[in-house]
């Protein structure tokens, strides 16, 4: 193989698909990238065996051919080369990368190694809007559980119901849960892991208008301006969740959103072990005080200023699952309903129906 590329479309497609390389000892060929030319241009691939990618650069190619390289040892190279024409030609054992000024070799290892990125052909398609969908991975997927020993929660749900789909992740202390338009008539449900979501998430930003998902039994594949993700689906049954969304109102509380995260940052500085604060709705002064304690370290009470519908109500939640909500939603109020100190709160951003938040109370 031997081609002519630009140092930032080269830089580019490892980029992008360099973040799905792990580190493996187990595995080493999954440590690297695969180079190959495919129809005039470079196809860069990587995989980590639960999600592969691919992209597409445009580059001269002198002679045919595909080599896998180590993909950290490459980009590093790349990110450091001038921005000219970089020339990449394989030999027997090694790989020169070169430019005007620069000689470079790399060890590499044949393309017959490199695990095969599957392609779906025998799945559904289904459009939904880049940007709308974008947003709903966006403000679901930092709610799915870290744990392994609970893989279904430790992925996203996405269920697809007729004209929408409903994208939901848990931990079994919160859930996130909105709702996006699809062109779809299907009746199914899917779990993605958390990881993939995320990089699916980052390839969003590129599409616009509508994107297709081809799903299948096993894998959700998506592709965007010449780039291909597809990753593996969680076998099993995402736990039934929509009883434990209270139906009653309670009290409802309107919330300026640059006004809690300011109360909740102070907070947090003297909340320690649950990252548990009080949140005090007091009806007659509409305002809720928010109020954090650490022996070793001091305390803390804020008053924000909101409108209550309803009763006075104290109820204690984790300030961290709060801060995350107001990190990923931007609208200027949020709502919040609090039943009492047992029922779960629900937290909905003010123009947004189709998404809500919910929190567990903590019980001291």
């Amino acid at each position: 193989m031997k081609i002519i590329c630009t140092q930032e479309n080269l830089r580019a497609g490892l980029g992008q698909v360099s973040r799905i390389v792990g580190s493996s000892t187990t595995l080493p060929i999954l440590n690297n990238v695969l180079l190959q030319t495919e129809n005039g241009q470079l196809k860069i691939s990587a995989t980590n065996l639960e999600m592969g990618m691919s992209t597409l650069v445009r580059c001269k190619i002198e002679q045919e051919g595909g080599v896998a390289i180590a993909a950290k040892v490459l980009l590093d190279l790349v990110n450091n080369l001038p921005n000219e024409n970089i020339t990449i030609e394989s030999g027997e054992i090694e790989t020169a990368v070169s430019t005007d000024r620069y000689q470079t070799k790399i060890k590499h290892l044949p393309v017959e190694d490199f695990p095969i990125i599957p392609e779906i052909e025998d799945g559904s398609v289904i459009d939904v809007d880049a940007v709308e969908f974008k947003e709903a991975l966006d403000s679901t997927a930092f709610s799915a559980s870290t744990t392994e020993t609970q893989p279904e929660i430790s992925g996203i749900s996405l269920k697809f119901e007729e004209g929408k789909v409903i994208t939901t992740a848990t931990d079994r202390y919160r859930l996130a849960e909105m709702s996006v338009p699809v062109q779809t008539q299907a009746g199914r449900s899917i779990i993605v892991p958390q990881r993939s979501i995320l990089e699916l998430s980052k390839l969003l930003v590129l599409a616009t208008g509508q994107v297709k998902l081809n799903i299948s039994s096993t894998q959700l594949a998506v592709s965007v301006h010449g780039t291909y993700l597809v990753t593996r689906l969680i076998d099993g049954q995402y736990p039934e969740y929509t009883q434990i969304i209270p139906t009653e109102t309670g009290t409802v509380v309107s919330l300026r959103h640059s006004d809690l995260l300011s109360a909740l940052r102070t907070s947090g500085i003297f909340s320690k072990g649950a990252g548990s604060v009080t949140m005090e709705v007091v009806a007659d002064k509409q305002v809720v005080t928010v109020k954090s304690a650490s022996q070793g370290i001091g305390e803390s009470e804020v008053e924000i200023p909101c409108s209550i519908q309803g009763n006075s109500v104290t109820v204690i939640l984790n300030y961290r699952y709060m801060l995350d909500l107001l990190s990923n939603t931007q609208q200027e109020t949020l709502n919040m309903n609090v039943i009492d100190d047992v029922n779960p709160v629900v937290f909905r951003p003010e123009g947004k129906p189709n998404y809500l938040y919910l929190i567990m109370p903590i019980r001291l």
